[in-house]
């Protein structure tokens, strides 16, 4: 009855109010993100608007950027092969590549958390148990200016790749400057810091290469003001939030 639940409601028009109300029920965090996000995508996308969903795993977000955005080309990676299979069968007239994004192109160990799929991704997270299993397989990697065409008019992105949105803004510095799209992604402990990044790293290549300031997402949604520099890391060294929009 619970999987049955699950699936009638992720990607429908009711997902966002269950998600806010189990937030206020338990105060999952994650529940709050979700339904943040997916009121953000409410607000930027337009009917022939393109959007990009990098890390998109079973494609509940996915299902929203078609849903407001029937009409729009949306470009989708997930590099685990049963779940890219399942999303190609699911979303014919989305463009799904069965690949990791990163700062360059080429081919990367990439660590699948058997018991815990959504955990995956180039690099182990070092706040997994040491006897979690973990499959390590070699995948190709892109970075997002090699595939994007040039012309294409970006205006959202979801990033959520496990520590690894540093290396997805690297690779694709022109096209988020070009199209100055808003991003959803994700930034906290155990994921960043499995890469060897700093919130601060991370900060000054959006604010300073790609020209987005960064907001809570409910700062954004309320229209209240970005980010300081100083504020974001606090957010990060605190773990007082581990999801952010960044835009214009």
């Amino acid at each position: 009855m619970k999987a049955l639940l699950k699936r009638m409601v992720v990607g429908s028009r009711w997902e966002g109010t269950v998600r806010h109300a189990h937030h206020l029920l338990t105060g999952a965090k994650n529940s709050l993100y979700d339904y943040q996000t997916i009121e953000v995508m409410r607000r930027v996308l337009r009917p022939d608007s393109v959007a990009i969903d990098i890390g998109a795993f079973e494609g509940g977000m996915l299902r929203h950027m078609i849903r407001f955005a029937p009409l729009g080309r949306h470009l989708a990676f997930e590099p685990l092969p049963h779940h890219y299979d399942a999303l190609a069968r699911r979303f014919p007239r989305v463009q799904v590549f069965p690949f990791a994004v990163g700062a360059e192109s080429g081919v990367k160990p990439f660590y699948e958390v058997v018991r815990y799929p959504a955990l995956s991704g180039l690099r182990r997270r070092i706040d997994l148990s040491s006897d979690a299993p973990v499959l390590e397989r070699s995948i190709p990697t892109r970075a997002l200016d090699s595939v994007v065409p040039p012309e294409t008019p970006i205006r959202f992105v979801k990033i959520d790749v496990e520590g690894g949105e540093f290396d997805v803004f690297q690779g694709g510095v022109e096209t988020l400057r070009r199209s100055r799209p808003v991003i959803v992604f994700e930034c906290g402990h155990g994921g960043a810091d499995s890469y060897g990044v700093s919130p601060s790293q991370i900060f000054d290549l959006l604010t300073d290469r790609i020209g987005s300031r960064i907001f809570l997402l409910g700062q954004w949604l309320a229209e209240r003001g970005p980010l300081s520099r100083d504020e974001f890391i606090e957010q990060y060294d605190r773990s007082l939030n581990y999801y952010f929009v960044a835009g214009p």
